[in-house]
C-alpha cells in the first residue's frame, strides 16, 4: 500500500463524546462513548494496563494526536480536540482513530494534513466539530503516503553548475544563495560530482596549494567525482541510514542517472522526530 484517502483510515465509529477532562483519562476510565470492541478502546486498555501513559502529538492550537500505540508500526492514533476555557461545551472531546501509520507518514503527511483543517472548526470542538472536518471533500480527499520514499521528499535541483564552469562562478553563486553544496551536472542532468564549501577554500585560502593558480580552475578541476546518490524510488529509512553512515548532511537524488534533487537532513529529522510540533504556516513536503 502506497498512498490512501485519509477518509480511509479512520476506525468507524470515528466520532466520540467524553465527560473528563484530561483527553487521556477521558479514553482510560471509559468516560468516552466508544463500543468495547472499537480499536481506540482496545488499545487504551493495553495502555492502560501497561501503566505508561501515552505520547502526545500537538498539532495545531487546541488539536493533537494521542499515540496509543507501539513503535513497531500500529500507532493507533486518536485525534482531540482540546476544547477552550469558555466553550459551552467544555467537557466534550471530538476524537477519530487513524490506524497503522509509521512516524515518517505520521509527521510528514498526517500532520500537516490534520494541521491544516482543524482551524475551520473554531470555537467549536464537539463532536459535531469532527464530524464537520471528516465529512467534508477536503478532508476525504487528502492523500497519506504510507511508503514514504525519497522521492516524496526530495528538494527539487534549483541550482547547479557545468563542469567547465570558473571557480570564481562557484564561488560567487555559493555567496549570493547561501549554498553549502552544489551539485556538477553534464550537458543530460547526468551526475558528476559535488563541491562543497571546503573545496573552494581550499583553493582560495592564502597559501593553500594550488591557490596561486585558482583563476584558471573550473568545477571539474575542484570537484569530488566519488558521490554517494541515492534513487527516487528508495525508501526513506534506507536513505536515511546512508546519509548517518556516510556522516553527510545532504545526498543526491538521481532518477535513471540523472540528477533530480537533493535529500537534507531537516527532512529526515523530522520524518523520525519522536514530538511532532507544526507552526500553523507548516506546508507539506513536496
Amino acid at each position: 500500500m502506497g498512498t490512501v484517502k485519509l477518509a480511509q483510515l479512520v476506525v468507524h465509529p470515528g466520532v466520540a463524546a467524553g465527560t473528563e477532562t484530561d483527553p487521556w483519562e477521558c479514553l482510560a476510565s471509559g468516560a468516552v462513548d466508544l463500543p468495547g470492541h472499537h480499536a481506540a478502546a482496545a488499545a487504551a486498555l493495553r495502555v492502560s494496563r501497561a501503566g505508561v501513559r501515552p505520547h502526545s502529538i500537538p498539532l495545531a492550537s487546541r488539536a493533537g494526536l494521542m499515540n496509543l500505540g507501539s513503535d513497531a508500526g500500529d500507532p493507533g492514533l486518536v485525534f482531540l480536540l482540546t476544547p477552550v476555557s469558555n466553550a459551552r461545551d467544555a467537557d466534550q472531546r471530538g476524537t477519530w482513530v487513524v490506524w497503522g501509520l509509521p512516524r515518517p507518514s505520521v509527521n510528514l503527511f498526517l500532520g500537516p494534513a490534520l494541521n491544516r483543517l482543524t482551524p475551520a472548526t473554531g470555537e467549536n470542538t464537539g463532536p459535531e466539530a469532527t464530524l464537520q472536518i471528516i465529512e467534508s471533500k477536503q478532508f476525504s480527499d487528502i492523500d497519506i503516503v504510507i511508503d514514504v520514499t525519497v522521492g516524496h521528499v526530495l528538494q527539487p535541483l534549483v541550482y547547479r553548475v557545468y563542469p567547465d564552469a570558473p571557480m570564481h562562478e562557484v564561488q560567487y553563486l555559493m555567496l549570493r544563495r547561501g549554498l553549502a553544496t552544489i551539485p556538477v551536472v553534464g550537458k543530460d542532468h547526468e551526475m558528476l560530482g559535488v563541491i562543497a564549501v571546503s573545496d573552494v577554500l581550499s583553493h582560495i585560502l592564502p597559501g593553500s596549494e594550488g591557490s596561486t593558480e585558482r583563476r584558471s580552475l573550473v568545477a571539474r578541476d575542484i570537484m569530488k567525482r566519488a558521490v554517494l546518490c541515492v534513487s527516487e524510488g528508495e525508501s526513506l529509512v534506507e536513505a536515511s541510514r546512508s546519509m548517518i553512515a556516510r556522516q553527510v548532511s545532504r545526498l543526491p537524488v538521481v532518477r535513471e542517472g540523472r540528477l533530480v534533487g537533493f535529500l537534507d537532513r531537516g527532512v529526515v529529522l523530522r520524518a523520525f522526530a519522536d514530538t511532532l510540533v507544526i507552526p500553523s504556516a507548516a506546508r507539506s513536503p513536496g
